[in-house]
């Protein structure tokens, strides 16, 4: 019977104070989140393919959802086969874990995290990871954080669910941090919930990810790469219904896999069999749909959008800093609304003596898709002045 061997106060410990209610912990937590601005700009920010006026195409709202659902169900496996797991710290971590995702998905992650190097002259970098805690502990609610549980920031913080190919098991690492202070992504959660949605995370996109490749023709198509039979197989589908059938199949193979592999190892894992298809799967996305050229081409654009926005707003800051009324006179529509912003934050950004490039990032980050190409064209595209 496994169970997480720090104490349940441990997890339980909010980063600040609050009085607890009906709802319990952890339950309160997920209700915390998912109020916040920034779960809710998740509905319009890209997972993979930025598609806004396809209902059909998975977003960032969509995927946390998934990692949501699909951690439910191990978590529920594992109760079943007498482990000491809370569900609703499960749920808690997969809802928050991508708060402080950037937008425009990977692409926006990658061009984001340039920006920051290049500014910082490589003393820090950006990772959503840890972005993401800093929102639910600082940025949601105007300065003063979502007060969650130690439990859930910390699975937050230790997510990283990039790596599919390099982790067969995960275990947690049993270590009370002080999670506000990681800067890296090399630690694994301090919990059995945690670690279940770190690996729930792995396969919760691959097979969405795979389905709106082939229902934008970007694989499957008449001219684009056909999925491997030995995958297909494996999933006991065909080619011509893998396009709405193949996250089932995968999740309908890969959980109960997790589930009868954790229990048996007491670590959080797969089997070979499981793990050596997960990998296969995730190298010919890696090599056919990550790698498209439709996907390179995007991220072009993303580069353009971004950096026109840090450019504008770095020119800007530094002109105006914290003189907040000042704002109320740029005659861009935009620039107003970062005035606004910072008069939202400026107590919790002076108190903390952040930097600029801290500011720009948060803001860019909490970015929807729609808004950084509104603002992005708002300081692009010049108005008219005849009637």
């Amino acid at each position: 019977m496994k169970k997480n061997e720090l104490p349940d106060e441990v997890y339980e410990m909010r980063f600040k104070p609050k009085k607890e209610d009906v709802r319990g912990i952890f339950f309160r937590d997920q209700t915390a989140i998912v109020h916040s601005l920034p779960f809710r700009r998740l509905k319009r920010k890209t997972q993979v393919f930025f598609a806004p006026d396809n209902d059909h195409i998975c977003t960032r709202i969509e995927h946390v959802l998934h990692v949501f659902t699909n951690s439910t169900t191990i978590s529920k496996g594992l109760i079943s086969k007498g482990w000491e797991l809370d569900v609703e710290m499960a749920q808690a971590i997969a809802l928050g874990h991508d708060v402080g995702h950037a937008p425009f998905g990977h692409a926006g992650e990658e061009v984001l995290n340039k920006i920051v190097e290049k500014e910082t002259k490589g003393e820090n970098s950006f990772h959503h990871e840890i972005n993401s805690l800093r929102f639910v502990d600082y940025i949601a609610e105007k300065g003063k954080g979502l007060k969650l549980t130690f439990g859930v920031r910390d699975g937050i913080v230790s997510h990283c669910g990039e790596n599919v190919g390099q982790e067969q098991f995960i275990e947690p690492d049993w270590e009370v941090r002080k999670l506000e202070e990681i800067d890296k992504l090399d630690k694994y959660p301090s919990s059995c919930e945690g670690c279940i949605v770190r690996v729930a995370d792995k396969v919760s996109s691959l097979g969405r990810d795979m389905e709106d490749a082939i229902d934008l023709e970007i694989i499957n198509g008449e001219k684009t790469e056909k999925i491997p039979k030995d995958i297909l197989e494996y999933l006991g589908i065909a080619s011509s219904d893998a396009g709405d059938q193949f996250n089932r199949k995968l999740l309908n193979k890969i959980l109960p896999d997790i589930i009868d592999t954790t229990d048996s190892k007491g670590k959080v894992g797969m089997s070979d069999d499981g793990f050596k298809f997960i990998k296969k799967v995730n190298t010919f996305s890696e090599e056919n749909i990550y790698e498209a050229e439709e996907i390179r081409n995007y991220k072009y654009y993303v580069a353009v959008i971004l950096r026109n926005i840090y450019d504008s707003l770095s020119e800007l800051f530094d002109t105006h800093d914290f003189n907040i009324e000042s704002y109320k006179n740029c005659f861009i529509k935009s620039h107003r609304e970062f005035g606004d912003y910072l008069k939202a934050y400026k107590e919790f950004y002076e108190k903390f003596d952040t930097c600029k490039t801290q500011i720009l990032t948060d803001y860019i980050s909490g970015m929807s898709d729609n808004y950084a190409i509104r603002f992005s064209t708002d300081i692009s595209v010049p108005k008219t002045v005849f009637k």
